[in-house]
């Protein structure tokens, strides 16, 4: 599951990196579910086991950055799912801009615009950057984790209209 940040604030996309981070590896997950089987005689059977839902979290701090980092990821056939795009990110190209160009390379990408300011509204944002069905719009402060949860819900609907396909 591919998810794509850009935020002009350090500490920001630090915490991002926070949110997205998986505390539990699978492999800590699969031992501590066999000790429980074996403490409560449970059957259990490590190949059988759910993977976690991994994210492989981009981060960059301009809106041009993100641009070009969703093109290059669309010609590799790695299209990100999710792009988390501040509205202001000085001296480049505002997050608006940049989810204008995004969606025009790929028209599946779900865009989750996330502001400090109220100059943009939730409407112009559906009418430059269609359908309304993928955009999203969050003021800050924000909390990451329930943004890192939002991203997974529609990590989980993108796969699903790629055909299955988690293209990372």
């Amino acid at each position: 599951m591919r998810v794509l940040v850009a935020d002009d604030d350090e500490s920001i996309l630090a915490c991002y990196a926070d949110a997205f981070t998986q505390p539990d590896s699978l492999e800590s997950t699969q031992k501590l579910k066999a000790l429980s089987a074996e403490l409560f005689q449970d059957s259990y059977d490590p190949t059988t086991a759910e993977p976690e839902a991994i994210f492989d979290l981009v981060r960059c701090s301009q809106g041009d950055d993100a641009v070009e980092i969703a093109t290059a990821a669309m010609r590799q056939g790695r299209a990100f799912n999710v792009v988390i795009l501040d509205v202001r990110m000085p001296p480049g190209m505002n997050g608006v801009e940049a989810g204008e160009r995004i969606r025009a390379i790929d028209p599946e990408v779900n865009i989750i615009f996330v502001t400090g300011y109220s100059d943009v509204t939730l409407r112009e944002l559906e009418a430059r950057i269609p359908p309304p069905s993928k955009l999203h719009y969050l003021p800050k402060p924000v909390s990451f984790n329930e943004v890192a949860q939002m991203a997974r819900d529609l990590t989980s609907d993108s796969v699903a209209r790629r055909g299955g396909r988690q293209d990372g």
